[in-house]
């Protein structure tokens, strides 16, 4: 079936007519994946620390121990640092891969490329994108939920003090003082991640995890499970599973790259833009002690994305993602 709800970004590219060859086993992806994702994070950090040592930059911004009151001559840094681990371990890789593995493929006997495989020539209708959008907004309060109940559950000690030094280091960075800060914060914690996590998670991980499982959702939930793992932060895991389900599904129900993209890209830039216009009445925020979500925001969250996903079946096209065959 044409997939009529979306549309060329540009009808001028002419495709390479090189030779194609069938899918590559999804272990051997996701193996390549893995090494990538490493050798990229490696790559990252020596190129930091070089630029640290020629810059004689504070060992604080190396280590990652910045702290909540820390000045702008330390906030800079650590932001460079941040911009170029984003680019090495998701963004960088995951174009690699893709590229590598997806330059010339053969799909049900229909010749694609890599640009195909990741759905960069098609761009959502707005319904689309605001459905996205839509389904992000309403999964918000049962987010919190879990992150209340994340609270609960039994934490090592010394994850609970990594955890602190994490939450720490974010209230530095999003210390913003000027216009320029709120911009490099929009570019670090909104675009790069949602370019290079989608990337990796959804349309690398989840599409080769689908190939195997075969089951949509099954594949889903276990790269949102992965997602969230990978951040390190496990009095959020709960809550970061939960928007990775609620991306994962936003890809697989619309086929399209973009719509995960710009959902994960408004989260978090919302997030950014109310600290930066409302920080001096977030400082006495403390979401232990403050009122918390009530199980019926809970509910009412659960039953709207019911509804969304209810109206998705019959108003947004599904491409078919979750039809490659498993392979062996």
């Amino acid at each position: 079936m044409e997939e009529n709800y979306s549309k060329p970004i540009s009808d001028s590219e002419e495709r390479t007519p090189t030779p194609a060859s069938s899918e590559p086993h999804w272990g051997f992806v996701l193996l390549t994946l893995t090494g990538l994702v490493f050798v990229g994070a490696i790559v990252g950090t020596l190129l930091t620390v070089g630029i640290g040592k020629l810059a004689a930059w504070d060992p604080e911004v190396l280590t990652g121990g910045l702290k909540a009151d820390a000045p702008l001559s330390l906030r800079w840094p650590v932001r460079l640092v941040l911009l170029l681990n984003h680019l090495f371990t998701f963004l960088l890789p995951g174009l690699a891969l893709v590229f590598v593995f997806y330059r010339s493929y053969r799909v049900g006997g229909r010749v694609q490329d890599w640009k195909d495989y990741i759905a960069l020539r098609r761009w959502p209708e707005p319904k689309v994108l605001l459905m996205g959008l839509l389904t992000i907004l309403v999964s918000v309060p049962l987010v919190l939920y879990l992150y209340q109940w994340n609270q609960l559950l039994p934490i090592p000690e010394s994850f609970r003090l990594l955890e602190e030094q994490t939450n720490e280091a974010i209230k530095g960075l999003m210390q913003m003082d000027s216009i320029w800060e709120l911009l490099a914060n929009i570019l670090i914690v909104a675009a790069l991640p949602a370019l290079g996590e989608e990337l990796v998670f959804r349309v690398v991980l989840q599409k080769q995890l689908q190939r195997f499982l075969l089951k949509p959702w099954h594949a889903i939930v276990l790269a949102a499970a992965i997602f969230s793992f990978i951040h390190m932060q496990f009095e959020g895991f709960l809550p970061r599973w939960m928007l990775g389900i609620v991306l994962g599904w936003l890809y697989w129900r619309t086929g399209n790259y973009w719509v995960p993209v710009v959902a994960h890209f408004f989260n978090n830039a919302f997030q950014v833009l109310i600290q930066y216009f409302y920080a001096s009445d977030l400082t006495e925020l403390d979401l232990n002690q403050d009122p918390q979500i009530h199980w019926t925001a809970a509910l009412a969250s659960i039953l709207l994305l019911a509804g969304i996903y209810r109206w998705s079946t019959t108003n947004i096209p599904n491409p078919g993602i979750d039809s490659s065959p498993k392979t062996e």
